[in-house]
């Protein structure tokens, strides 16, 4: 059970910081990859007959 434990404190603990550096990103950085999940979301909600919208940002093409 100590096992388990340890475990799941590791993976609390690599949340955690995750979840920090994540914050520390700046706004910008964290726009660009909202559209990243956005665009490998938009496939499988079209799927579902979703309509989907991704953000267009400055910068591309």
């Amino acid at each position: 059970m100590a096992k388990v434990r340890t475990v799941a404190e590791r993976a609390f603990a690599a949340r955690e910081a995750r979840r920090r550096r994540s914050a520390a990103l700046p706004i910008a950085e964290k726009v660009r990859i909202l559209v990243q999940m956005q665009e490998m979301a938009a496939p499988l909600l079209k799927a579902q007959g979703r309509e989907v919208v991704v953000w267009k940002i400055g910068g591309e093409g």
